[in-house]
């Protein structure tokens, strides 16, 4: 009977229970370490307009645009822009109403702040304009219909879950060498992919 007792004693034990600290949380944060880098592609659209003389000949126009670039470190990249606007000439001279398409493509840097999910950065560079027609040399204000352009902006972008996708939103402001005292603000949306 005794070795009964003490066998049922040692082998019963206490009786185990569970420990939940909290409950789980429904919020999953990002890890920006995960998130792609490298090679990248963006598509934009948005709203061209120029400033300066050119301001009053030609109206505001669509504007859509890639960039196709590369991160050289986590805060810098290089980046190859091509943006093409349409505009209507304006004002009430005989080629008022007439349609211009403007064609810009720069190389470009670009310098990066990350917190999390969101993305503060400049952007800047050089590169070519040209103009489908001649009409602001008709009307004094351009030498030729290519020229190169310079300037830069900035913008904020926002990293989805995904380790591939953000959106964002920028302003470039480049001077338009060869128009007459003008420059023109390109303001876009945009979609990035990081391969």
């Amino acid at each position: 009977m005794a070795a009964a007792l003490a066998t049922s004693w040692m082998l019963g034990g206490t009786p185990a229970h569970a420990q939940v600290t909290s409950e789980p949380s429904a919020v999953v944060f990002p890890d920006p370490t995960k998130f792609a880098h490298g090679f990248f592609t963006e598509g934009e659209f948005g709203v061209l307009s120029f400033n300066g003389r050119a301001s009053a000949e030609i109206s505001p126009g669509f504007a859509v645009g890639a960039r196709a670039g590369y991160d050289i470190f986590s805060f810098f990249a290089v980046q190859l822009h091509l943006l093409g606007s349409t505009h209507q000439s304006q004002g009430d001279t005989p080629i008022a109403g007439q349609l211009l398409q403007v064609y810009q493509g720069t190389v470009e840097g670009k310098l990066t702040l990350r917190l999390v999910q969101w993305s503060f950065f400049a952007e800047g560079g050089l590169g070519a304009a040209r103009m489908s027609s001649n009409l602001l040399y008709a009307r004094g204000l351009a030498k030729y219909r290519t020229g190169f352009t310079y300037g830069g902006g900035g913008g904020i972008d926002y990293h989805f879950l995904s380790r591939h996708f953000s959106i964002g939103v920028r302003g470039d402001f480049y001077v338009l060498s060869d128009v007459t005292s003008s420059r023109d603000l390109a303001t876009t949306m945009y979609l990035r992919y990081t391969f």
